[in-house]
């Protein structure tokens, strides 16, 4: 399965930028420094829910998306799907970030996250089959994770600017570990409730089973979108600012 994002490109700053005021900086000697580490990612994601004008971050709270398409697999679910107007709702409300780890010599970045709760909130498009009943529609949309433990690891490079060193990060990995899942599409077989209903109440019955199915190109998605904001701040600020020495 594919997924396709719409963002927008990342333009590196033609100047170099001090940290937001705001942000919680630790020093690499510290010795309880991967503590210090994730509460201060904590903060920070949790101070961007209005966004960063100066950084040209988009408010996180809800976070918006253009689309996404997914492609039809192999397996027990073959949808083809499209989401339009997606909007993340949680991604920042309840977030504990922890476990933060720092690999200076190989750029690895790796943590694990909680959020009580993460909407997925879009325009939609299916057409395929759940164990081979066929499913189609178009409308609404929200699939939602609760109690979702994710663990994150970015890989990133240096690349250096006017005599400054940056990082870029090349790919973030995401997995997700919901407690529960439930997913909600309105207008089923063109809201035919002989239809529709009996469907939505069969694909939560099943939610576990299909979102394992589905969940590779959600946290693709998730990885692409965490990549282009962590890349607002990283290819903006000096990395011996963002990750002082002492």
């Amino acid at each position: 399965m594919k997924t396709i994002v719409c963002l927008l490109i990342i333009v590196a700053a033609t100047t170099a930028l001090d940290p937001p005021s705001n942000f919680k900086l630790c020093k690499r000697n510290d010795p309880r420094y991967s503590d210090c580490i994730a509460d201060a990612v904590t903060k920070a994601v949790t101070s961007l829910a209005g966004g960063l004008k100066a950084f040209k971050i988009l408010p996180l709270e809800p976070l918006a998306v253009d689309n996404i398409k997914i492609g039809e697999a192999e397996g027990s679910v073959s949808l083809m799907q499209e989401y339009k107007n997606i909007k993340l709702h949680g991604l920042t409300k309840g977030l504990v970030v922890k476990d933060y780890k720092i690999d200076f010599n190989k750029l690895i970045l790796e943590s694990d996250s909680f959020n009580p709760q993460v909407d997925f909130v879009a325009d939609y498009k299916l057409n395929g089959k759940i164990l081979l009943l066929p499913v189609r529609g178009s409308g609404k949309s929200n699939i939602t994770m609760y109690n979702l433990r994710s663990h994150n690891v970015i890989y990133c490079e240096k690349f250096e600017k006017k005599g400054e060193t940056y990082l870029r990060v090349k790919k973030y990995d995401i997995k997700f570990h919901p407690e529960k899942v439930t997913l909600q599409f309105d207008n089923l077989f063109n809201g035919d409730p002989v239809l529709a209903e009996p469907m939505n109440k069969f694909i939560n019955e099943n939610s576990d089973l299909l979102f394992k199915e589905l969940q590779a190109p959600y946290e693709e998605t998730f990885g692409l979108v965490f990549a282009k904001i962590s890349n607002d701040l990283f290819t903006r600020i000096p990395m011996n600012k963002l990750f002082p020495l002492n």
